[in-house]
């Protein structure tokens, strides 16, 4: 007898079935009653009337499929249950899921607001279907404003989430909040955009809002902006503090109809009425910490935002916002908040724990390194590297860390496999760090899988390392490039190798092209910093902006090669633009050059006035992605449309009276680094220096009037970018007094002889840290180290001292107490390494200039300087040609050459004289055929600026 389906003809009854309602197996099907039958009735649901589905034509049970199901049981619940059977039916017989589909709509986006209907789950699903859809089934309003405005339903769904039987009214309220009966947005959603607050950072504050959505999302405009759209004053203090609402966002993510109350709690535990900072933000601004490293590490808190910011407070201060003993350790050993607030990202609620855990870790109940620590640090790993890998480990970063440190160290704190590979390899963790950066929970599996790729199980070099060494690329190039690529680490490590390398590790066209037209692998990882994962992609696109498909130079780089800009300059302008390179290179040479390759008005202007693409890059330097606008906009800050110097910039750079002026020079000096504020950096510094009248301020009068020149500013005020203006306010309250006067601490070092060229000298790009030198100079425990300096008559001067330490910075006291300490004993008698110097005639000037800008490196420098002119008697050979070689003839080949001036030292000697200390045959030469002064200059161009290390008889006539 055949049959149909699984119905039999006839009057026979059809086979049994089970009910898939109630069916585990997965399958779904209902109850059938005999093929015979004409019609049958439907069972009643014990739901009321409104949930009754109409009469509709049977299912073939071979269109019905799980989707439904699962469907039903997320709107209403259990399986099985009369509410459940009732949604079940009427979604395949209407077969409303395929409808939805169709019209582009995922069935989990309307499920998701539907969770909870329960009982009430057909006619929640039926009203908010008719509320999207007309009788045809063609979208309604509600759904077609939603999509003319680009608002994403997954959105919508997100607040609503869980409104259940409520669904299609609070679908409907949030909808009427937003548009008009036009279909036009209402001030809340203008309001929103207007300030740069998208649907996203609000769906995700309001997550699961559900039914009171609408109420919600209007309490939370409220506390935001006025009736007239203007900002609040939370929002305003917030805004100051660098905090912006995707911050808040993702602190309050799935806060829902209680965001309001918690966005309220949070602020008002950070500042007070009158938008002062509390003191729990005080206390942690004190130790480094803002507000959005404090709304990283809350983020994903929820409601439980200002309880978890309170419980971390207290674990870090007391009551009256005195250190506890967590941070005073922390301290002691000089590990700052800012590093565990960035291992804590995204701790949320579990801050205080994750904190806790971590620290147990590190510190004894005594506040004693653990010997994890211990074994970190005797190895060079510090914590500023571990916390740079575990970025955002948040409330698994304890079990991260431990994970890391057991692939490091064994128990008993020996070095693993791992470790002594990469020590052995010169390999270091900075650099490993660099690419793990932001890997957080996966820090051991991203670590061991990059190892793997580095190295085989031997140990060995594989062949993606042997490759990168041979070809001169190392791993710090690589590291920059990769930056940020985390967990997929070893995957863009590989594509990047293979695209410079083929199987047998020769280079690829594209690496050869790029060395061919001297193209170096640093500019590259400059502009692609932090490409991470996409570094690959980045990489071909950037090169097809520069080469063809023949490997030739397109005109974009013609066109910078002619005018002798170099992607030196293009590398600290694009420094960090990763995937965009391709986007920001060519906005950036269309703005200097027309489509024939020409210069643009633009550029001609730049340099008639003096003006070169160094000094705009020094400025905007780090601008990145929007280096072309940041270009654009300080040249209209600068000139006007016919080319014309602005006034602002006269101010600057004219004579006046024939005092000196700032040059442009001068200013990229001090705007260096500004980047894409570099036009609001300029206004502001122009601000503190002139009136619009261009009269000098009081505050530029008053450095002027006691010796200062904008040459002198300029240096202390080197790299000041953004901060250019407030610095320099700073610097004059510590300077003068409110009658313009000296203060006291400026009298103290004029007194000794300091000049304001010394001090600018010496604190170059650190105008903040004059103070911290007065308290070295002047405290009687630290005195000693310059007075040592001063007391030795026919010593160094102040000005030799300053221009040996320049270039320390931040560490201008610890670099004068070490060079303090290589020159003097602690009664001030001068010790060897500077005595035999001026044993063999030598005196501070010509030291000052062999050491000139040696900053940090200046005790080691003479050090090691010392041991090649004495204990290597390099020096006594040179001596010995007194005519040619005095003291001052070598402090000139060898001035300003910082941490090679042994090696330039010793470089020369073998020039010149052999093992034996006899003269080569290249001096030989240079004495017979020149006089003395031109044989020094010979030896500098030689020495200082040849690549290489053999110099023939013929190159020195």
């Amino acid at each position: 007898m055949k049959t149909k389906g699984v119905f039999m003809l006839g009057n026979e009854p059809s086979k049994r079935l089970r009910d898939a309602r109630t069916d585990h197996s997965g399958s779904s099907v209902k109850k059938v009653h005999n093929a015979g039958h004409s019609s049958s009735k439907r069972r009643s649901s014990a739901i009321d009337k409104d949930n009754i589905a109409p009469k509709k034509p049977r299912v073939d049970v071979s269109v019905i499929n799980n989707e439904e199901i699962q469907f039903a049981k997320n709107v209403a619940g259990k399986e099985g249950t009369p509410a459940f059977n009732h949604l079940l039916d009427f979604l395949i017989e209407e077969k409303r899921l395929q409808i939805l589909e169709e019209k582009g709509i995922k069935p989990a986006s309307m499920s998701s607001i539907l969770d909870k209907a329960n009982t009430n789950a057909y006619k929640a699903f039926k009203d908010l279907y008719e509320l999207w859809f007309d009788e045809k089934g063609n979208k309604t309003k509600y759904l077609k404003t939603l999509e003319e405005n680009g608002i994403n339903l997954s959105n919508m769904s997100s607040i609503l989430s869980g409104s259940g039987s409520n669904a299609a009214k609070a679908f409907k309220d949030l909808h009427n909040l937003w548009f008009d009966e036009k279909g036009n947005k209402k001030k809340y959603l203008k309001t929103l955009e207007k300030n740069g607050i998208n649907l996203p950072n609000m769906s995700g504050i309001l997550s699961k809002a559900g039914s009171s959505a609408a109420n919600a999302f209007k309490s939370l405009y409220e506390l935001w902006f006025d009736k007239k759209g203007n900002k609040t004053k939370y929002l305003e203090t917030l805004g100051k503090e660098g905090v912006n609402l995707p911050n808040m966002s993702s602190i309050l993510s799935g806060a829902g109809s209680n965001a309001a109350k918690a966005f309220k709690d949070l602020y008002d535990l950070w500042f007070d009425q009158q938008g002062n900072k509390t003191k729990y933000l005080e206390a942690l601004e004190k130790e480094g910490i803002n507000l959005t490293n404090v709304s990283g590490i809350l983020s994903r808190a929820k409601t439980n935002a200002a309880k978890a910011f309170k419980e971390l407070y207290g674990t870090w201060f007391d009551e009256r916002g005195n250190k506890t003993k967590y941070l005073k350790t922390l301290e002691k050993q000089g590990i700052n908040l800012y590093n565990i607030s960035s291992i804590l990202g995204g701790a949320g609620s579990n801050a205080t724990k994750a904190f806790k855990d971590l620290y147990t870790l590190w510190f004894d109940e005594q506040g004693d390194r653990t010997q994890r620590l211990k074994n970190l640090e005797e190895k060079g790993i510090n914590l500023h590297n571990v916390s740079s890998i575990l970025h955002r480990a948040g409330s698994n970063a304890a079990k991260a860390f431990q994970d890391l440190y057991e692939l490091w160290f064994d128990e008993q704190g020996n070095t693993t496999q791992y470790f002594k590979t990469l020590e052995k390899e010169g390999i270091s963790l900075a650099t490993i760090s660099d690419i793990l950066h932001g890997v957080g929970s996966n820090a051991a599996k991203a670590f061991k899988d990059l190892y793997d790729l580095l190295f085989d199980e031997e140990a060995n070099r594989t062949q993606y390392l042997k490759t990168l060494e041979k070809e001169g690329i190392n791993l710090v190039n690589i590291s920059s490039i990769l930056s940020g690529a985390g967990s997929k680490d070893a995957k863009a490590f590989e594509d990047l190798y293979n695209l410079w390398f083929d199987k047998e590790g020769k280079k690829t066209q594209y690496l050869r092209t790029i060395e061919e037209e001297g193209i170096n692998v640093s500019n590259m990882s400059s502009i692609l910093s932090k490409a991470g994962s996409n570094a690959p992609k980045a990489f071909e696109n950037l090169y097809s902006i520069w080469f063809d498909e023949e490997g030739k130079k397109t005109h974009y780089l013609k066109a910078l090669e002619k005018e002798g800009i170099n992607l030196s300059n293009m590398s600290s302008l694009l420094h960090g633009v990763g995937l965009n390179a391709p986007k920001a290179f060519k906005e950036m040479c269309d703005l200097w050059f027309d489509k024939e390759g020409k210069k643009t008005h633009c550029l001609k202007t730049l340099e008639k006035e003096g003006l070169n693409l160094t000094n705009m890059s020094s400025i905007l330097s780090g601008a990145g992605i929007n280096a072309p606008k940041a270009f654009k906009d300080l040249y209209n800050a600068f000139f006007d449309v016919q080319g014309k110097t602005k006034l602002h910039l006269k101010h600057f750079i004219a004579e006046n009276d024939g005092q000196e002026s700032f040059t442009m020079h001068n200013l990229s000096g001090i705007l260096s680094g500004a980047g894409a504020k570099a036009v609001d950096a300029f206004e502001e510094f122009h601000s503190v220096c002139f009136n619009n009248d261009g009269e000098r301020t009081k505050l530029l009068d008053d450095f002027y009037r006691i010796g200062f020149k904008p040459s002198n500013l300029s240096s202390i005020l080197c790299r000041g970018g953004n901060r250019a203006s407030s610095i320099l306010k700073k610097l004059h309250n510590v300077c003068f007094n409110s009658e313009g006067k000296k203060t006291e601490l400026l009298d103290d070092f004029y007194d000794i002889g300091f000049k304001p060229s010394d001090l600018c000298s010496l604190l170059s790009g650190t105008a903040d840290d004059l103070e911290k030198l007065h308290d070295f100079c002047f405290t009687r425990k630290t005195i000693k180290y310059l007075n040592h300096f001063l007391d030795d008559k026919e010593g160094f001067t102040l000005s030799n001292l300053c221009n040996i330490l320049h270039g320390a910075e931040g560490n201008a006291c610890s670099a004068l107490k070490d060079f303090h300490n290589v020159c003097f004993d602690n009664e001030g008698k001068r010790r060897e390494f500077l005595d035999d110097f001026y044993n063999a005639n030598f005196n501070s000037s010509d030291l000052s200039g062999i050491l000139s800008m040696a900053g940090n490196n200046a005790s080691s420098i003479l050090k090691n300087f010392h041991q090649s002119c004495f204990k290597k008697n390099y020096l006594y050979d040179f001596l010995s040609e007194e005519k040619v070689f005095k003291p001052k003839y070598l402090s000139k080949i060898l001035y300003g050459a910082g941490n090679n001036v042994c090696q330039i030292f010793e470089k020369l000697h073998h020039f010149c004289f052999d093992k034996a200390g006899n003269k080569t045959s290249h001096l030989r030469t240079l004495i017979k055929n020149n006089p003395s002064n031109k044989i020094i200059h010979i030896l500098y161009e030689k020495v200082r600026k040849s690549p290489s290390t053999f110099i023939d008889d013929t190159s020195f006539q």
